[in-house]
């Protein structure tokens, strides 16, 4: 079978062809057409009302399943066609179409009627089912990098091998890359995860930049210096490696052992894989039998499914992420949930726009918060240096660090102290006598 791509048109050339054939041939019986063109007019009204795709009209031959591809269509589209195939051939006089799908376009070619089912990540459902009834019928079963298969996956926060980031903790200050707010194991589930911890990304990285997809480039800004840390879905660290694109221990996961029977570096906790979900209006005869070829699927086929799993852990995520602080929250998380929504608007105004990354300028210090109660250890470690006088390279000397590293860390002390130059921040840590506090912790 060829290469799929989608067909925008909808069949709707070949609609007007046969109705031109049709009202062609009626010039030559107009007897035998009248009794049921008036039958047409009559259930005209009711035909209108009635779902493209619903129940009780006439099957549709063509069916199109939408794929969010992660990884960029060009990329995976081979890896996608042999499930094509596979249920074309369990599917009897109809043709199966691949339609590759974005976070923003798969919500109107559902209001369009032009999918009967989507694959796509938990959160992308839970955030479309607002809107769509969807029901998921199957859930993926990821092959893992040790040969197994799993329905479950989480994010891997990458650094470089050489990154002085060595806990979640620790990556306040850093250049972040991400794929998109709405992103599920490209955003969310490390989201979570670093807030969990006090890391707000939005308000606690120096630089966030979502690159959108494929995903493979926010691990290689990662690997080329543009970022210290991307954020991307399990597995894809080891994908890449596998295929040579990352030279094996060039990067690392942080957090990498919150789970000792995943084989796969993650840094948060697992959710439920992929769901395979069916529109609204697909015909129950035609969900029933793609339900049971995926179900009944052996070795032939490469991306497998097994039945669907509860999504009750992605819908709380989803919840938590859209909801503002409680009312008797301090202002600090009032501030923090603000700056959230605004990163997520300002992402979507720069896709409107077109452009490739988006970026959330890190937060002022808020007037009257201590400056000393936000830094990482490493941060109070070149702090320490830098008001005993150390220049860059004696202080990258002392902790084993490169002298860019030192700078890094450096620029953000400066922030979080509002202060323009080295001299002046030593000068405030004098005032305030938190040097010495500092070498006590």
């Amino acid at each position: 079978m060829g290469q799929r791509r989608p067909d925008p048109g909808g069949g709707r050339g070949r609609l007007n062809e046969a109705t031109q054939t049709r009202r062609a041939r009626t010039g030559s019986r107009p007897r035998r057409i009248l009794p049921a063109l008036c039958a047409a007019l009559v259930a005209w009204p009711l035909s209108a009302q009635t779902p493209e795709f619903g129940a009780g009209v006439q099957r549709p031959a063509e069916v199109r399943i939408g794929v969010l591809a992660h990884r960029g269509w060009g990329r995976e589209a081979a890896a996608w066609d042999p499930l094509a195939a596979y249920l074309e051939a369990r599917l009897p006089g109809r043709s199966v179409r691949l339609v590759p799908v974005t976070l923003s376009s798969a919500g109107p070619l559902i209001d369009r009627g032009g999918l009967h089912f989507l694959i796509t990540n938990p959160g992308h459902y839970v955030a479309l089912d607002r809107e769509h009834r969807l029901s998921p019928i199957a859930t993926r079963l990821r092959r893992l990098s040790d040969g197994r298969r799993a329905t479950e996956f989480g994010s891997a926060l990458v650094v470089r091998a050489d990154s002085p980031l060595e806990t979640l903790e620790d990556t306040a200050g850093a250049r972040a890359a991400a794929v998109d707010p709405r992103a599920f194991g490209g955003y969310r589930l490390a989201w979570r995860a670093l807030t969990e911890r006090g890391v707000d990304p939005a308000r606690d990285f120096a630089e966030l930049a979502f690159l959108g997809f494929p995903q493979d480039r926010i691990v290689e800004a990662v690997l080329q210096g543009e970022a210290d840390l991307g954020i991307v879905r399990s597995g894809l660290l080891e994908r890449m490696e596998a295929e040579g694109a990352v030279p094996e221990g060039a990067l690392r996961v942080l957090n990498a052992n919150v789970t000792y029977t995943y084989p796969d570096a993650v840094s948060t906790r697992l959710y439920p894989e992929w769901p395979f979900l069916a529109m609204a209006g697909t015909e129950r005869a035609l969900r029933d039998r793609v339900a049971v070829a995926l179900l009944s699927a052996g070795p032939e086929l490469a991306v497998r499914w097994s039945a669907p799993v509860s999504y009750r852990d992605a819908r709380v995520l989803h919840a938590g992420f859209a909801a503002p602080p409680p009312p008797d929250a301090p202002p600090g998380r009032a501030w923090i949930a603000g700056t959230a929504a605004l990163a997520a608007l300002l992402a979507l105004a720069a896709l409107w726009r077109g452009r490739p990354v988006r970026r959330v300028a890190p937060a002022p210090p808020e007037a009257g918060a201590d400056p000393m109660a936000g830094l990482t250890r490493r941060e109070r470690q070149v702090l320490d240096r830098i008001a005993e006088g150390g220049s860059t390279k004696e202080i990258a000397q002392a902790l084993g660090i490169s002298p860019k590293t030192v700078e890094f860390h450096r620029s953000n002390l400066l922030k979080k102290f509002d202060a323009r130059n080295s001299a002046q921040l030593v000068a405030t840590l004098r005032a305030r006598g938190a040097a010495t506090a500092s070498s006590a912790t």
